[in-house]
Protein backbone atom coordinates (compact mmCIF):
# COMPACT_ATOMS: atom_id res chain seq x y z
CA UNK A 1 0.00 0.00 0.00
CA UNK A 2 1.85 3.46 -0.55
CA UNK A 3 2.04 5.99 2.04
CA UNK A 4 -1.40 8.07 2.24
CA UNK A 5 -1.18 11.91 3.62
CA UNK A 6 -3.28 12.73 6.69
CA UNK A 7 -5.39 14.82 4.94
CA UNK A 8 -5.99 11.92 2.20
CA UNK A 9 -6.64 9.48 5.17
CA UNK A 10 -9.68 11.69 6.56
CA UNK A 11 -10.87 13.06 3.19
CA UNK A 12 -11.15 9.30 2.68
CA UNK A 13 -12.69 7.98 5.59
CA UNK A 14 -14.88 11.46 5.98
CA UNK A 15 -16.87 9.82 2.90
CA UNK A 16 -16.78 6.17 4.10
CA UNK A 17 -18.76 6.98 7.25
CA UNK A 18 -21.43 9.10 5.44
CA UNK A 19 -22.01 5.40 3.90
CA UNK A 20 -21.73 3.20 6.96
CA UNK A 21 -24.59 1.83 8.81
CA UNK A 22 -24.16 0.94 12.14
CA UNK A 23 -26.30 -2.61 12.48
CA UNK A 24 -24.93 -2.72 16.05
CA UNK A 25 -25.35 -0.45 19.04
CA UNK A 26 -22.17 0.96 20.29
CA UNK A 27 -22.53 -1.31 23.39
CA UNK A 28 -22.92 -4.23 21.53
CA UNK A 29 -20.33 -4.05 19.08
CA UNK A 30 -17.82 -3.32 21.75
CA UNK A 31 -19.23 -6.56 23.44
CA UNK A 32 -18.61 -8.48 20.20
CA UNK A 33 -15.08 -6.81 19.53
CA UNK A 34 -14.11 -7.91 23.10
CA UNK A 35 -15.21 -11.24 22.24
CA UNK A 36 -13.38 -11.98 19.13
CA UNK A 37 -10.03 -9.74 20.16
CA UNK A 38 -9.91 -12.18 23.56
CA UNK A 39 -10.47 -15.49 20.84
CA UNK A 40 -6.98 -13.82 18.84
CA UNK A 41 -5.13 -12.31 21.92
CA UNK A 42 -2.64 -14.95 22.15
CA UNK A 43 -1.67 -14.85 18.61
CA UNK A 44 -2.02 -11.40 18.48
CA UNK A 45 0.24 -10.20 21.25
CA UNK A 46 2.90 -12.67 20.32
CA UNK A 47 4.03 -10.77 17.06
CA UNK A 48 2.27 -7.59 16.92
CA UNK A 49 2.29 -6.23 20.42
CA UNK A 50 1.79 -2.02 20.70
CA UNK A 51 0.41 -1.86 17.08
CA UNK A 52 -3.30 -1.46 15.82
CA UNK A 53 -6.15 -4.43 15.09
CA UNK A 54 -9.23 -3.40 13.16
CA UNK A 55 -12.18 -6.26 13.88
CA UNK A 56 -14.94 -6.63 11.41
CA UNK A 57 -17.41 -8.27 14.07
CA UNK A 58 -19.24 -10.15 11.90
CA UNK A 59 -16.79 -12.09 9.79
CA UNK A 60 -14.49 -12.47 12.40
CA UNK A 61 -12.15 -10.75 9.94
CA UNK A 62 -8.84 -8.43 11.21
CA UNK A 63 -6.28 -5.89 10.14
CA UNK A 64 -3.17 -5.20 11.43
CA UNK A 65 -1.09 -2.09 11.21
CA UNK A 66 1.48 0.51 13.12
CA UNK A 67 -1.03 3.35 12.24
CA UNK A 68 -4.63 3.04 12.99
CA UNK A 69 -5.75 4.95 9.91
CA UNK A 70 -3.88 2.20 7.00
CA UNK A 71 -5.78 -0.49 9.68
CA UNK A 72 -8.96 1.40 9.44
CA UNK A 73 -8.46 1.31 5.16
CA UNK A 74 -7.72 -1.93 5.04
CA UNK A 75 -10.39 -2.85 6.66
CA UNK A 76 -12.61 -0.57 4.56
CA UNK A 77 -11.44 -1.70 1.47
CA UNK A 78 -12.54 -5.34 2.17
CA UNK A 79 -16.08 -4.09 4.36
CA UNK A 80 -16.74 -0.81 2.60
CA UNK A 81 -20.30 -0.32 4.74
CA UNK A 82 -19.01 -1.85 8.00
CA UNK A 83 -18.59 -0.25 11.54
CA UNK A 84 -15.32 -1.95 13.33
CA UNK A 85 -14.09 -2.30 16.70
CA UNK A 86 -10.40 -0.78 17.00
CA UNK A 87 -7.99 -1.40 19.62
CA UNK A 88 -4.06 -1.46 20.26
CA UNK A 89 -2.93 -4.81 20.72
CA UNK A 90 -1.74 -5.42 24.22
CA UNK A 91 -3.03 -2.37 25.22
CA UNK A 92 -6.29 -1.43 27.93
CA UNK A 93 -6.79 1.40 25.59
CA UNK A 94 -6.35 2.24 21.82
CA UNK A 95 -5.21 6.01 22.84
CA UNK A 96 -3.94 7.96 25.74
CA UNK A 97 -4.35 11.15 26.57
CA UNK A 98 -1.81 13.38 27.96
CA UNK A 99 -1.92 16.16 30.40
CA UNK A 100 -4.87 17.23 32.18
CA UNK A 101 -8.09 18.38 31.68
CA UNK A 102 -9.61 21.26 33.87
CA UNK A 103 -12.83 20.04 35.89
CA UNK A 104 -15.98 22.43 36.46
Amino acid sequence: MSEITLKEARKSLAAIRAKARPKYSSKTLVRLGEKRYAELKERLEAKNNNQFVVIEVDSGDYFIDKRHMKALLKARKKHPTAIFYLARIGSAAAFSMKGSVPLL
